[in-house]
């Protein structure tokens, strides 16, 4: 019916316009409230009310020295312009003298990782079948083979999946890897989870779900976050990582101009700490990756172009290219001194970014080491550059592979012969990789899924919660903590699981984010 019709567009646009005066008004006060707190007045009685309560501060008011990080002061200095920075787009030119390293030689840390998305162009089958599978299948192979070895694993959904298809004595040996930290398992999580869309409760329930399976069947607790992915990052995961017991994380989605400011200041590596706490409880630290990706051609230094001749994925012949147009050259005697040299200028610029001498450099990209040629490319070629770094001391730098782990204890023995970190309040939102690409439509994009997602966890919640109450009643109609007969426990707790995990799944930054495509998106609302 038109009239119905009309009437619907009308209230629409009534609580459009009323919404418009809304936000009117907010900002007005905002501005107001801000001009005030700069001209040292205070905001209004509330805020004096609020300084007498024991430990209620503004975050304003925190001040702990020069080296504290307030995000909104810093959006507030940046012009977030975007000139050309030369073979760094993003960046600037770094210069270094070469001494600077004589006193204290840099430390090299290589981080193979493989970004296994639990859904995105495909669906979360069809990756495992195509690639996981296969990943984790050479994982066990290459890893066993050398001692010097490594890797870090994030998705449990993928993990777990593959665990339950292999033997037993396949999955001692997994134990054995973990146990001689040759593979680890960082954040735990079911899957990488979003930032943003996701309610803290689902973000919780994907980190239990994941932490509860490692405990089980590997023995182990994951101590160090990664989160590669994810478009932009909250300070309530961060509060969350630490709420679980892990102590140090890394993070790669954020604007570029932050980026580039922090690689000026040299805080790339820093505690971040909530925005309400007065003290160190919250602290976090962490590590944020200074350029465009996690990428091999955006990870060992500032110039992609010469980045990318050291992911020797892209050897010639293969199926991926670098697009520099300068391909990667396997090591040779012949090349190997001026290959290590060339790759040891990226790692020396590089680490100018940071405080200490200690370099986190990750290798790996989107479903990488699905083939048995790539981990032997990469490891193979990999360790005859360290080889020849360890045959000449006089370039003051020691190079191997290693896991997160590896790398923040490091830091941590620097930090603790004297480098300092500094203090980082706020959250990093919102994310653009470019120009003025703001990430922000998947905020709000395929609304009618977000709302699935909300209900599920409201309803799982609400039967969790009946379950426990129900199995309390059913052990005290025993009265000696032993279930009612004919009380099918186990059967409802596979149900809460697979509950559970479902949601779990879509909290992944390209479900619940709504940017999979369509027929992925559907798997997800089926599930």
């Amino acid at each position: 019916d038109l009239s119905l019709l009309q009437q619907k567009i009308e209230r629409l646009e009534l609580l459009l316009s009323n919404n418009n005066r809304l936000v009117a008004t907010l900002r007005d006060t905002l501005i107001q409230r801000k001009a005030s707190w700069e001209k040292g007045r205070g905001a209004n009685g509330s805020s004096g009310s609020a300084r007498q309560l024991p430990g209620c501060r503004l975050a304003e008011e925190i001040k702990e020295g020069t080296d504290e990080v307030q995000l909104l002061d810093v959006y507030d200095l940046l012009p977030f312009d975007n000139p050309d920075g030369g073979a760094w787009k993003q960046g600037f030119d770094i210069r270094y003298q070469g001494n600077e390293w004589d006193e204290q030689p840099l430390e090299v840390f290589l981080v193979p990782h493989s970004h296994n998305d639990p859904g995105w162009l495909k669906t979360f089958d069809r990756y495992y079948e195509d690639q996981t599978k296969h990943i984790l299948d050479n994982m066990l192979i290459k890893l066993s083979e050398d001692s010097r070895r490594k890797m870090i694993w994030a998705e449990i959904s993928y993990f777990s999946k593959w665990w339950n298809g292999i033997n037993e004595q396949k999955r001692e040996a997994v134990k054995r890897l973990v146990g001689a930290g040759q593979l680890e398992i960082v954040t735990g999580g079911w899957v990488m989870a979003d930032e943003a869309n996701s309610h803290y409760f689902a973000m919780l329930d994907q980190l239990m779900e994941g932490h509860q399976w490692i405990q089980r069947h590997l023995g182990v607790k994951p101590i160090t976050g990664w989160a590669v992915d994810p478009f932009g990052h909250s300070p309530s995961m961060a509060y969350l990582l630490k709420g679980a017991g892990l102590s140090h994380m890394v993070i790669q989605r954020v604007h570029y101009a932050i980026k580039k400011h922090f690689s000026q200041q040299r805080t790339l590596e820093f505690l971040w700490r909530q925005s309400w706490d007065s003290s160190p409880r919250s602290d976090i630290t962490c590590h944020m990756m200074p350029f465009y990706s996690y990428d091999v051609p955006h990870t060992c230094g500032p110039n992609p172009a010469v980045c990318c001749q050291f992911d020797f994925h892209r050897l010639p012949g293969g199926r991926v290219f670098c697009p520099w147009r300068i391909p990667p050259q396997p090591i040779t005697e012949q090349n190997v001194q001026e290959r290590a040299l060339l790759l040891l200028d990226q790692y020396r610029q590089k680490s100018r970014l940071f405080r200490s001498p200690v370099l986190m450099v990750p290798l790996g990209d989107d479903f990488r080491f699905v083939e048995a040629s790539e981990w032997d490319a990469q490891f193979t070629n990999y360790q005859k550059l360290f080889d020849y770094f360890d045959q000449h001391p006089e370039l003051h730098v020691k190079a191997r592979f290693g896991t997160l782990s590896d790398y923040f204890s490091a830091l941590s023995r620097r930090v603790a012969a004297g480098t300092t970190l500094p203090t980082v309040r706020g959250d990093f939102f919102t994310y653009a990789d470019r120009d003025d690409h703001y990430w922000s439509g998947y905020f709000t994009s395929r609304p009618f899924y977000k709302r699935l997602d909300r209900m599920l966890e409201a309803t799982l919640r609400a039967t969790e919660i009946l379950f426990s109450l129900t199995l309390a009643e059913m052990r005290r109609l025993h009265g000696d903590g032993r279930l009612a007969a004919g009380f099918p426990a186990r059967e409802h707790f596979g149900r809460l699981t697979a509950g559970r995990r479902s949601l779990a799944l879509f909290q992944h930054h390209d479900a619940v984010a709504g940017t999979a495509r369509d027929h992925v998106v559907v798997d997800y609302g089926n599930r």
